[in-house]
């Protein structure tokens, strides 16, 4: 796809450079701001038809729409090779993948691929990439807080195109020295997110509808959207060995107890039905050990899962 090239004013070329790859994205849009508070200047690159007041307050000083590729990477840092990489451009949904299995390997694979083709042959090599990757990795490894040594069992389409692009950061990490670090997301959610289990059921709730897919055991790691941006951003600027993996989790819930969270703060008192099947490519449990990102990089979430949940109803009330 041609890129479409946006720059502000306020683009000063002797700063530290970042660039984030979907950055219009939910969880890039959060990293670029995180970024910009802590003194980059970034650079975003991915889709979305957005203004220039648009990026600017989301921190972004300059914007390329486009796919992620090799020439518009080129065209987007126009030789400066930038300090950090965040990359968060990739496929989102396990059912999209199942949907869409070639579009998904495109987002998340290709995409990959071409950042990490950037780096090796037009960045110096004190750049570090950081990719955001996914539990899902991991598949169903039964009742047990997952870290990062566990074998990678993926069980959808989605998490085989995640661990294809770890490997791929893996070989470039082994055979060209690239600095890397890999980020497994767990459940991110957070003001902003239009997609999966929390969008969906606030606007069932809204037309008064309580069914719902699964058992409502299904146990899950949540992590609000700002403590994945910090993790992110803390990955790519600390001092560490040439390849790293962290996992980012923060609060483990069952389903049912989250959408009764949900219900409640939403003022519903119809009870929750759920259908009771398990559905292909989610596992029952996906709970995080984050003991590496404590570590090694001080992380500590700063937002627990009921003030996360109350803000996330509050602005899906406030955007209409």
């Amino acid at each position: 796809m041609p890129l479409k090239y946006m720059e502000s004013g306020n683009l000063v070329l002797n700063e530290r450079l970042a660039v984030v790859t979907g950055a219009a994205g939910f969880i890039g849009r959060y990293v670029c701001r995180r970024l910009s508070e802590q003194g980059w200047q970034v650079f975003g690159l991915g889709h979305g038809n957005w203004t220039e007041s648009d990026y600017l307050k989301w921190g972004i000083v300059k914007w390329n729409e486009g796919d992620v590729s090799l020439d518009n990477l080129k065209l987007l840092t126009n030789g400066i090779s930038p300090e950090i990489i965040v990359h968060c451009a990739g496929g989102g949904s396990v059912q999209a993948s199942y949907e869409l299995p070639c579009k998904d390997f495109e987002r998340t694979v290709c995409s990959t691929s071409m950042v990490l083709e950037f780096v090796r042959k037009y960045c110096s090599s004190n750049t570090r990439l950081v990719m955001a990757s996914s539990a899902a990795v991991y598949g169903d490894h039964g009742p047990v807080d997952l870290s990062e040594s566990f074998s990678l069992n993926p069980i959808s389409p989605y998490g085989f195109h995640k661990v294809a692009a770890e490997k791929l950061c893996e070989m470039y990490s082994q055979f060209f020295s690239t600095k890397i670090s890999i980020v497994r997301l767990f459940s991110v959610y957070g003001d902003g997110l239009q997609k999966q289990l929390l969008w969906d059921a606030l606007n069932k709730f809204e037309k008064g509808q309580t069914h719902f897919f699964g058992t409502g055991d299904e146990l899950r790691d949540w992590i609000h959207v700002s403590d994945a941006a910090e993790l992110l951003c803390s990955a790519a600027i600390a001092k560490q060995d040439i390849y790293e993996i962290y996992n980012g989790g923060n609060a483990k819930s069952t389903t049912k107890k989250v959408l009764l969270t949900l219900a409640e703060l939403s003022k519903l008192e119809a009870p929750l039905q759920f259908d009771g099947i398990a559905h292909e490519g989610n596992p029952k449990q996906l709970t995080a050990n984050c003991k590496n990102a404590r570590e090694k990089l001080n992380w500590v979430p700063q937002t627990n899962l009921t003030d996360g949940l109350m803000q996330y109803v509050n602005w899906h009330k406030q955007r209409k």
